[in-house]
């Protein structure tokens, strides 16, 4: 039970991670304001922002404009999600 709950916080640290990954380069503030399609800038609702879950759901497309969102978001989340669960001792 321990692990899932890990994977889980692994799986938003990855969330918060593409935000930082996606606006730092741009100068766009990563704890300010809220999340956006890198295609449309459609700000995103909470529903789009559940990991991995939201990803599979719309089949890795933007809700608003159709247009595919880069796997990279999703492996980062799971790759952090693994991650943190090989860091619980």
């Amino acid at each position: 039970m321990m692990n899932i709950i890990i994977f889980i916080i692994g799986l938003i640290a990855g969330s918060v991670a593409n935000a930082i990954i996606y606006r730092l380069p741009r100068g766009i503030s990563w704890y300010k304001g809220r999340s956006f399609c890198p295609k449309c800038r459609h700000p995103l609702s909470i529903y789009d922002l559940v990991p991995i879950v939201s990803y599979l759901i719309l089949r890795g497309k933007c809700r608003y404009c159709l247009l595919p969102i880069a796997y990279r978001y999703l492996l980062v989340e799971v790759f952090m999600g693994i991650g943190f669960m090989f860091l619980n001792p």
